[in-house]
């Protein structure tokens, strides 16, 4: 006979309930790289004693193993200590370590007293034969979920929790004295055995809360979060399908995230019963379904028949009065039901997992804001950054791609080229790293966008991420600063050392967004848009020149002295151009002719 007791493993067959195994978290390897090798790996034990084979799987730090009733993996036979020996996670990974046994240790047939486990390895405790298997630890599938359509008919329950109650019972200094209370708001079948829960009951549904909390407190994103917990929901209860699901409340919709069976991960889609998970929901209580088939009202529900569910629960991911999401498990073997030992540890796992559900976003949204932010400086003035940042959704996080108006300046650096020819290379770098810092920083002051670099060449736009009205008149205003710039950069250089710019700019529609591939996207503008100012900078502007397209002049005629030029038929274009030559700004008197 033998049994399992505490830890992070499951156990094919345990003779007591078995959600009142505890889960252990994972120890803390001496260095990052060890700690992420050992938590991809899973000790996996199939063993025999006297001919009854048993499957015992841990991701603990720590197993015992004996005939004692407090070791974690308990072996019932005289051949076996009572505190025999022990596994121990250690920095090269499974160790097995004797504790002084009368009948010792063996290893492939050889006595030890510590030893680093192998996969394939076979220990002999006593009578018992153990095979090891180091595993990878499963990986929750992201979830393909579909919910079946609630039967209109009222759903009859078996059992039910009240949540809010359990969340004070777990999160305040239990009165074990006071639990008469907290049973009178959970709703039982009258003849369910240990239906209320005792003082005992309650230590266990704590303990496993807390060894709980301790192995999702190591967790660094939702996704992982996420993942952890439907481990520990599978290695605590019994089990077959299982979905975690997120609710928003906002658009009044449940998102599936994972998903997992008993094989690992399900490549088929999953279809889960919508009435159970949205009473769950709406009551904000946990609900048990002990026999979904027989049961008169809700056996006769479509989801149920066409599922084929026989026992099926449901827990509210409950956080501060608000459902979060669910946690939905399921069995279709008819062999084993759900009782309600298992519906108080779910929702107790449920309540805990709320909180590292709630984490887990929040570290997410730092972590994609900080991501975000390190993405945008590269691109934007610290004032955008901030107030992209801080628009709460206004703008696509992920700056998707989409349509917009923006105006486009192209600005190229002439006899450039000639004088790097005089200059060593960390020296031609240096200068043009001076002036492009002083060129962006006028870019900025207007609140444009840097696009690229292109040799003694650069691209902005003014419009977007955020939408700008005023973008021609920030691009005009930009450019007559940047030629200001320069000219102050050449009242300072050696003799020789003069550098033009010319500069052209285009207003109008195009594509805005993250472009490019999956290896490698860039936050750029595309359209015609874009190739009508390039061609304004290359082929009409002249050094010490700002040109600007007809839509740019017209949005900025009132603003700017400008010179009509000739038309023009620029490169890869049917149709003539009109450009202008920016004089200045009208209220600068030195900009009039």
């Amino acid at each position: 006979m033998a049994s399992t007791q505490g830890r992070n493993f499951r156990t094919t067959r345990d003779p007591r309930p078995s959600w009142q195994r505890r889960i252990d978290p994972m120890s803390d390897p001496t260095t990052q790289e060890q700690n992420d090798r050992l938590h991809k790996k899973i000790l996996r034990l199939t063993y025999q004693v006297r001919g009854n084979e048993r499957v015992v799987e841990t991701e603990a730090s720590e197993m015992t193993v004996g005939r004692a009733g407090d070791t974690d993996l308990q072996i019932v036979d005289e051949s076996v200590s009572r505190h025999h020996a022990k596994f121990v996670r250690g920095p090269q990974g499974y160790e097995i370590v004797d504790l002084n046994s009368k009948n010792h240790v063996k290893l492939n047939t050889y006595r030890v007293e510590r030893q680093l486990l192998r996969h394939g390895d076979r220990i002999d405790i006593g009578a018992a034969r153990i095979f090891i298997e180091l595993i990878d630890r499963p990986k929750s599938n992201p979830a393909n979920v579909v919910f079946a359509e609630a039967d209109e008919r009222p759903m009859q329950r078996t059992g039910v929790i009240a949540v809010d109650h359990m969340d004070l019972l777990l999160n305040s200094k239990v009165d074990l004295n006071s639990l008469s209370d907290w049973n009178s708001k959970a709703s039982w079948p009258k003849d369910e055995p240990g239906a209320n829960v005792s003082a005992s009951d309650a230590g266990k549904l704590l303990r496993l809360v807390s060894d709980a909390a301790e192995t999702l407190l190591s967790c660094e994103s939702l996704d992982e979060t996420l993942d952890r917990i439907l481990g520990l929901v599978f290695n605590s209860l019994p089990v077959e399908r299982g979905v975690i699901c997120l609710y928003d409340e906002r658009n009044d919709q449940i998102v599936p995230k994972v998903m997992r069976n008993l094989e690992g991960h399900p490549d088929d889609r999953i279809t889960i019963s919508n009435q159970i998970a949205q009473c769950c929901i709406n009551e904000k209580r946990a609900i048990l379904v002990q026999d979904a088939l027989a049961d008169r009202q809700f056996g006769g529900a479509q989801s149920v028949i066409m599922l084929d569910i026989r026992s099926a629960m449901c827990a509210p991911l409950y956080r501060d009065g608000r459902v979060i999401g669910v946690v939905y498990v399921d069995r279709t073997s008819p062999s084993e039901h759900f009782d309600t030992h298992h519906l108080q540890a779910l929702s107790a796992l449920a309540i805990i997992s709320a909180v590292a559900v709630e984490q887990g976003t929040l570290r997410d949204n730092i972590a994609r804001e900080k991501d975000m932010r390190a993405k945008l400086a590269r691109y934007c003035a610290p004032a955008v950054v901030d107030r992209i940042t801080n628009s709460n959704g206004a703008v696509h996080p992920g700056m998707e791609s989409h349509e917009g108006e923006v105006s486009v300046l192209f600005a190229d650096l002439t006899d450039f080229t000639s004088m790097a020819e005089n200059l060593r290379p960390r020296d031609v770098i240096r200068v043009l790293n001076q002036i492009f810092e002083r060129l962006c920083g006028a870019v900025f002051d207007y609140e444009g966008t840097l696009d690229k670099f292109s040799g003694d060449g650069m691209m902005a736009f003014f419009g977007a991420p955020l939408a700008q009205p005023d973008h021609a008149e920030r691009a005009v205003r930009a450019a007559l600063r940047m030629q200001a710039l320069l000219a102050d950069v050449n009242a300072n250089a050696h003799k020789g050392r003069f550098i033009s710019m010319r500069i052209g700019i285009n207003s109008g529609p195009v594509v805005v967004g993250d472009i490019g591939s999956p290896q490698r996207k860039d936050y750029t503008v595309i359209g015609d848009v874009v190739n009508i100012a390039s061609r304004l900078e290359s082929s009409v502007a002249q050094p010490g020149q700002v040109v600007i397209g007809p839509r740019t002049y017209r949005q900025t005629a009132s603003l700017f002295n400008c010179q009509e030029l000739e038309a023009v038929r620029l490169k890869g274009r049917i149709r003539t151009v009109k450009p202008y030559l920016v004089l200045g700004r009208q209220d600068d008197p030195a900009s009039t002719r």
